[in-house]
C-alpha cells in the first residue's frame, strides 16, 4: 500500500525513544493493512489460515529487523491469530499457545530497558498481547499487569498525543477497567473519539468508527451509531463483521457487551436461535 507524504510524516512523528528504520515502520503499516483485510475473510478458519500464511511469507524479512521491531511485528501477528481463534471459539485451547511464547519474549526484552527507551509501537503491541494473556495468569499477576498497562498507555499518549493506535487501546482500558480501579466510560469515549479524529490509515479509521459507534449505541443514540457503522462499511463494504455488529445491536447489546465472555455465551445462543 502506498501512503501520502503527509501520512508518512504523521506516522514517523510517533516514533520517539527507539526509532525504527523506514523499512520497519513501513512494514508495521503494511501489517495494519493486512490485519484489516482479515475482516473480508468469509470464515474465521479462512482468516486464521491467512495469518499463518502471511507469517510464513514474511518470516525472512522480519528476521532482518532489529530485535524490538521484530518483536513488534510478531506481536501484531500473534494478536491477529489470537483474535481470529477467539472469534471462532472463545474457549479454544489453542489461544494460550499463541500468546504465551510472545508474552515471555516481551517480558524478557522489557526487563532490559526503561519504558522511555522503548518504541511506542513496541509498547502498545506488547500491551495488546499482555492484555489478552491476563486470562491465563494468576489473578494477582493480572491485576499488577493491568495497572502497569494503564501507566504504559499514559506515557505513550503523553509523548504521542496523536497516535491513534495508542488512543484506541487506551479507550479499551478505560472502558473495561472497573471504576474503583480507574475505569471510566466517559474517558473511554473521549479516547475513542480522539482515536478516530487522528486516524491515519484505513485500519484506524475502520475500528475508530466501530468503537465510537458502540459508545453511541450504549448512549441510545442509534442514529449516530448507524452513521459511524456506515462510515466503517465504506472502508470494507459488505463484510460479515459489520453485519454481525448490527445483529448484536438489534438484540440491544453493544459489541463491548459481546466481548465480555459471560455475555457472549448468552448472545451466541440467541444468535443461533437456541
Amino acid at each position: 500500500m502506498f501512503f501520502t507524504a503527509l501520512l508518512v510524516a504523521t506516522f514517523f512523528s510517533v516514533a520517539s525513544a527507539a526509532d525504527f528504520t523506514a523499512a520497519e515502520n513501513q512494514f508495521i503499516q503494511d501489517l495494519l493493512s493486512f490485519r484489516l483485510s482479515l475482516r473480508t475473510s468469509a470464515t474465521s478458519d479462512g482468516a486464521i489460515a491467512a495469518v499463518q500464511a502471511y507469517r510464513t511469507a514474511h518470516k525472512e524479512l522480519i528476521s532482518t529487523f532489529s530485535e524490538e521491531a521484530n518483536l513488534t511485528c510478531t506481536n501484531m501477528l500473534a494478536t491477529a491469530e489470537y483474535n481470529c481463534v477467539y472469534e471462532k471459539d472463545m474457549h479454544s485451547p489453542k489461544m494460550e499457545g499463541i500468546l504465551r511464547p510472545q508474552y515471555e519474549k516481551i517480558c524478557d526484552y522489557r526487563a532490559k530497558y526503561n519504558l522511555t527507551e522503548l518504541n511506542p509501537w513496541f509498547i502498545m503491541t506488547s500491551a495488546d498481547i499482555i492484555n489478552s494473556m491476563m486470562q491465563f495468569l494468576k489473578r494477582s499477576d493480572a491485576i499488577s499487569l493491568g495497572l502497569q498497562e494503564k501507566k504504559d498507555y499514559a506515557v505513550v499518549v503523553e509523548k504521542n498525543p496523536q497516535m491513534s493506535f495508542a488512543l484506541m487501546l487506551s479507550g479499551f482500558w478505560y472502558y473495561y477497567a472497573p471504576g474503583i480501579g480507574g475505569g471510566s466510560k466517559s474517558k473511554a469515549k473521549q479516547f475513542f473519539s480522539d482515536a478516530l479524529a487522528y486516524a491515519a490509515n484505513d485500519y484506524e479509521r475502520y475500528y475508530g468508527n466501530i468503537n465510537l459507534s458502540q459508545i453511541y449505541f450504549e448512549e441510545k443514540n442509534k442514529n449516530e451509531c448507524e452513521r459511524l457503522l456506515a462510515e466503517a462499511e465504506k472502508i470494507l463494504p459488505a463484510t460479515r463483521y459489520i453485519a454481525f455488529i448490527r445483529n448484536i445491536n438489534a438484540l440491544e447489546y453493544s459489541l463491548f457487551d459481546y466481548n465480555m465472555n459471560s455475555t457472549r455465551e448468552k448472545l451466541d445462543a440467541r444468535l443461533k436461535g437456541e
